[in-house]
């Protein structure tokens, strides 16, 4: 009996059960952990970027990690279900990769799912061992000759999910078929991804050379790459899973809710939470005023809500955007204050700033109308 093709938000396409990765991977409930950037393949549409690769570099999602507390701080921020504990070839550095599994098990639970990727390289039994006693409930591997594909089989003999995680590269119909046939021989594989072919800054000049195009100039999928995966979907009948995760499941789906997430998790009582993103209205204060000051007369003779603003530093003062929107004009007359905007960033390590609009200086610049248009657009 065939599995019935679903299609996911992002347009991710689905044949049978999705991997417990992937479903927590989609809630944005996991913490990716990049434990380096070495690796000793050469695949031509790597798409890690070149300040990564070949580095020896951790991080958890963008925090720099120096040791296991910057992991619980990013774990925490997001409330995090699970990791996903990638690279380069996290198993270049099989002891630190055990560790922080190990760590992460312990500080966590043994229910925060973790899964790893690999090429299968150096996943000889002595690691595969390790990797299972450290606690990895799921394995994906991505082999790139006959010698790397034998280790899934060799990771079938752990009691955990094992699986397969491949872009579809245009013009390599007959090839994929044959490696997801391999797969169904060995028996007892879980699920197949099949990752839409991307194009980023690093990868995008081999992908020209080779003869790969863009979909459309806004994103990153290569065309062909979806019409290919497709037909695999349409036109076989695994007992295993095939699930296609489409480029715009990456941004629309995964980072959006973890960017969602994480933004409720960590807001302050005068930030707002819009589409993942955290706004806030942001006062420049001048170097012949005192931040303090400024502050106090608001709180005490403005009435403002002293959780709904604050001094961080002596020359920045951050409260609600409503806030600064209803005294701009008592900013700008009694302290002549006129560095006030409406921010938008992302709750992420870094706080990416995504926006700042001026609340002075502009016919049209209320906060609120300036965030009705962003929400349109």
């Amino acid at each position: 009996m065939k599995e019935k093709i679903r299609t996911l938000e992002g347009g991710s396409i689905l044949k049978g059960e999705l991997p417990e990765g992937c479903k927590i991977c989609r809630r944005g409930a996991e913490l990716f952990f990049f434990v380096t950037g070495k690796c000793s393949e050469s695949c031509f549409y790597c798409s890690l970027a070149g300040a990564k690769r070949g580095k020896s570099l951790i991080l958890a999602n963008e925090r720099p990690v120096k040791n296991f507390a910057n992991v619980m701080i990013e774990a925490t921020n997001m409330n995090a279900l699970g990791a996903a504990v990638t690279g380069g070839d996290p198993l270049l550095c099989i002891d630190t990769t055990i560790e922080y599994i190990r760590k992460m098990k312990e500080a966590f639970g043994k229910k925060f799912h973790i899964h790893l990727y690999t090429s299968g390289r150096y996943a000889t039994e002595e690691n595969l061992s390790k990797l299972f006693q450290a606690g990895l409930d799921e394995i994906r591997f991505h082999p790139q000759n006959d010698e790397q594909r034998k280790a899934i089989a060799k990771a079938l003999t752990f009691d955990w999910q094992v699986g397969a995680e491949i872009p579809v590269i245009p013009g390599t119909k007959k090839e994929t078929l044959a490696f997801l046939d391999f797969l169904e021989s060995l028996g007892g594989v879980s699920f197949c991804n099949l990752n839409e072919l991307e194009a980023t800054e690093t990868n995008l000049p081999a992908l020209k050379e080779h003869g790969f195009e863009l979909v459309n100039q806004e994103g990153a999928a290569i065309k062909g790459s979806k019409e290919l995966a497709k037909k695999l979907l349409l036109e076989t009948n695994y007992s295993y899973t095939l699930h296609f995760c489409s480029a715009k499941t990456k941004d629309a789906v995964q980072f959006r809710n973890r960017l969602i997430r994480t933004a409720n998790n960590i807001r302050k009582p005068y930030e707002e939470v819009q589409d993942g993103m955290l706004v806030k209205a942001v006062i420049e204060i001048p170097k012949t005023l005192i931040g303090e000051e400024v502050l106090e007369t608001l709180a005490e003779e403005y009435e403002v809500d002293p959780e709904l603003i604050a001094l961080p530093t002596e020359d920045r003062l951050e409260t609600a955007w409503f806030i600064a929107d209803a005294l701009k004009e008592v900013l700008k007359e009694r302290f002549e204050i006129t560095g006030i905007f409406v921010t938008y960033e992302y709750p992420t390590f870094q706080r990416t700033l995504i926006a700042k609009i001026p609340l002075l200086g502009e016919k049209d610049s209320s906060a609120k109308k300036q965030t009705t248009q962003r929400k349109k657009r």
